[in-house]
């Protein structure tokens, strides 16, 4: 188990059974905002015996000043501003450990292919799009998904020969290949023979590292501002009050750094630096930024691409298609480099890898990490893992980030790639729990739905919002209600160092709280069809309010 002073031994120790205040006290305290009337949950076994609705929150200056049992309280606070939650239930703030803020904001603006049943209905909606757009050079969409198609390949630039005098590029729903039509393949000097490392061109489709060849047009910083404007409403509207970034340029940490600055983005953001030349450089001679809402202290690189475009690095060939492992993006040796170059830089490393050789791969490079320092470099998606290498989690500075929603999303098809004999294998959280005591749980957004109820559900229950299967996807990895929400809250702050600050209720925290209208602890109670955020509370602020 994890040798972790600052995890779950210290979050009991500081939680709020132990918190209650002086009763000595005899004049009235007064705060900026007292909650009251909720019932409080916590994902802590210490205080889930204790739940209910005797307690009130303080707040002062945007962080929680002081918990109050009013049952042990004869002189009670007040606030400046006093807030009821009508009984509703209360949490410490959703986190998304890896989401992507940038590309969810740009997905605002384009074409939306997420859903869609066939490539016949694909086109419709970039039919659709360009009537209302009628003076763009580029359509840019994303979402498609040719494992929802009644044919199950994928489409060519001949598919979009109808569209013509545009450029059109419609990025896969994982983000791992883009459909382009011939006017880009054209404009861009590509081919199917184009050679590429850790890519591949097939009849327009470019997958992985091929996506690289096509240069996109660049938004304005006044675009960004007001799509990350737009995207932190619907943040908010689904309970998030901070989130991971998985890999950002400079230039989009500095777009979003002014927004904070300003005061006009509300919400915590742990911001990997891409795993450029260009981004690492730029940070390592400006030196990290270390803000209340903005971290920027770690890396994102690849390893390899994706299940559903067949990107995923395999041990063995894909069941479906004999002799192809995969595509490696990073090979080991550029790896540890890369290892080593943040170590010395004090950076954390979080490390995309989704087959079962890329996971092992990165695995047995994080295993040489000194086990004594702080460091935390993280795994994010770890979808396919060998049974045995689970025994690796032990290791105290391996941090698995994880995203339940893949699981419910790739299971109608996952078993094509894997065959019987791997599918036991994959999206196995509870394995991973059980050697590492900690996960931190995310969606991947816009690659899934932004939703943490999304996540929530998806963990405990392994079905999708049709309650299939029965029993529950590899029911065997299903985590508890309280095993879920530690990783949507504490798990999601402590992976990005963030956990003395949100993440949990305690004193000297920032205020920041998920109501919903049901308790998520309590089966007979929880219904996922009418499960809602009633308020979203940032820094002891109401950011959303359902109506």
């Amino acid at each position: 188990m994890r040798n972790l002073s600052h995890t779950f031994g210290r979050f009991v120790v500081y939680n709020l059974l132990w918190l209650f205040p002086l009763t000595s006290c005899q004049n009235t305290q007064e705060y900026d905002v007292l909650l009251k009337d909720f019932k409080l949950h916590s994902p802590n076994d210490a205080v889930s015996s204790n739940e209910g609705s005797n307690f009130w929150i303080a707040v002062q200056d945007g962080k929680i000043a002081e918990i109050i049992d009013i049952t042990q309280q004869t002189i009670l606070p007040k606030g400046k501003t006093e807030l009821s939650l009508d009984g509703q239930h209360l949490y410490p703030g959703f986190i998304d450990a890896h989401g992507h803020l940038f590309g969810y904001a740009e997905m605002l603006t384009m074409v939306n292919l997420v859903g869609a049943q066939s490539k016949e209905e694909c086109l419709e909606r970039i039919e659709k799009f360009i009537e209302l757009h009628p003076n763009n050079e580029w359509i840019i969409g994303r979402g498609w998904d040719q494992n929802d198609w009644p044919v199950k390949e994928f489409p060519t630039s001949e598919d979009l020969a109808s569209f013509g005098g545009v450029k059109i590029y419609l990025t896969r729903i994982d983000g791992h290949a883009a459909w382009v039509n011939q006017t880009v393949l054209d404009a861009f000097n590509i081919t199917n023979e184009t050679a590429i490392d850790g890519g591949a061109i097939i009849e327009g489709v470019l997958v992985d590292n091929a996506e690289q060849l096509v240069e996109l047009p660049e938004h304005s910083s006044r675009f960004w501002r007001n799509a990350l404007l737009q995207a932190q409403d619907s943040l908010v509207k689904y309970g998030l009050t901070a989130m991971t970034d998985a890999g950002l340029s400079a230039k989009k940490i500095l777009i979003l750094d002014s927004l904070q600055n300003e005061g006009q983005f509300g919400l915590v953001v742990n911001a990997m630096i891409s795993n450029t030349e260009e981004d690492l450089s730029y940070f390592e001679s400006h030196g990290p930024i270390l803000k209340d809402l903005l971290r920027v202290k770690s890396v994102k690189a690849y390893l390899d691409g994706a299940l559903g475009s067949r990107g995923a690095l395999l041990r063995a060939p894909y069941h479906d298609l004999p002799e192809h492992y995969g595509l490696p993006l990073l090979a080991p040796s550029d790896l540890d480099l890369l290892r080593d170059r943040c170590l010395q830089n004090d950076w954390q490393l979080c490390v995309h890898a989704i087959g079962d050789s890329a996971h092992h791969v990165l695995l047995e490079s994080f295993n040489e990490l000194d086990r004594e320092k702080d460091l935390r470099f993280r795994v994010e998606h770890a979808q396919i893992m060998t049974p045995e290498d689970s025994a690796y989690y032990t290791h105290p500075n391996i941090v698995a980030s994880v995203q339940p929603t893949h699981a419910t999303s790739d299971m109608y098809w996952a078993e094509e790639r894997l065959g019987h004999h791997r599918i036991g294998h994959a999206y196995s959280y509870k394995r991973i729990l059980n050697a590492s005591g900690l996960l931190a749980l995310g969606t991947d957004f816009p690659i899934e739905h932004i939703d943490p109820l999304n996540t929530f559900f998806a963990a405990v229950d392994r079905t999708d919002k049709q309650h299939w299967p029965e029993g529950g996807f590899n029911a065997d990895q299903k985590l508890s209600p309280k095993e879920a929400l530690e990783g949507m809250t504490f798990g999601a702050a402590y992976s990005a160092f963030g956990e003395e600050q949100y993440g949990s209720i305690k004193i000297g925290q920032r205020a920041n709280f998920t109501v919903l209208n049901q308790d998520l602890f309590n089966s007979s109670e929880r219904h996922r069809e009418s499960c809602k955020v009633v308020k979203t509370i940032l820094s002891g602020k109401v950011a959303f309010e359902a109506k």
